[in-house]
């Protein structure tokens, strides 16, 4: 039987490390849980990638070749700087959301992510600020309590909220309980929130449909906005 081949790049390593069957040790010597490594190792071999790709673009704009950036994410509107709701007068009235929270260390240095849209349209706004250190769990939590703080201080009545985080989803929806005392205050403020408006929608979603949401989550981490 041949040896396995080793890891000769970085991405080789994370994937080796993702398939690992000592991940669960690994996942508690940094002090995650295995899901959360796992998640982690796909979001780093994923802007590993980005990075690389963006490396080999900008060297074949160099030398002559114009070629359009992949994914690219459009500068945004600061939600915090519109008084009144940013969906355009006479069209559809509902207010397409989506939210995603980010935690390096979780708990650790946290932000949210929030962009929102017309439904069937354009996105309109985006909003993204850091949180203090928190669980990547509370961060999911107080981007969708945000995003509907927006959304009521907008007057608006009818909500779809996109997020990637299938406990956040299902904990609201009522198909999970909600156990855990640190996301219960957040909870209850959400649930308040929606019963204050007509109709909100909750969809759980893939991660790569709310990159938009993720990148501001991240760029809020790095100082950015």
């Amino acid at each position: 039987m041949s040896d396995p081949q080793q890891p000769t790049t970085l991405d080789d390593l994370l994937k080796t490390l993702e398939k690992s069957g000592n991940l669960r040790s690994l996942a508690r010597e940094c002090g995650f849980t295995p899901g959360d490594l796992k998640k982690q190792l796909k979001l780093w071999r994923r802007e590993l990638q980005q990075e690389t790709g963006d490396a080999v673009a900008s060297s074949t704009r160099a030398a002559g070749k114009r070629k359009a950036p992949k994914d690219e994410i459009p500068t945004l509107t600061p939600a915090k700087s519109l008084k009144k709701s940013p969906l355009p007068e006479g069209g559809d009235q509902v207010l397409e959301v989506w939210t995603d929270g980010a935690s390096r260390g979780n708990p650790g240095p946290a932000s949210i992510g929030v962009v929102f849209g017309q439904r069937g349209g354009e996105i309109l706004c985006g909003h993204g600020e850091t949180i203090g250190k928190a669980t990547n769990n509370v961060a999911e939590y107080q981007a969708v309590l945000r995003a509907l703080q927006f959304a009521r201080d907008w007057k608006v009545k009818h909500v779809v909220l996109h997020m990637d985080s299938e406990l956040v989803a299902r904990q609201i929806t009522g198909q999970y309980r909600v156990k855990s005392q640190d996301l219960m205050p957040f909870y209850r403020q959400i649930i308040s929130l929606m019963r204050s408006m007509t109709k909100v929608d909750i969809r759980h979603v893939r991660r790569e449909k709310n990159k938009v949401a993720d990148h501001l989550a991240n760029l809020a981490l790095d100082g950015k906005i």
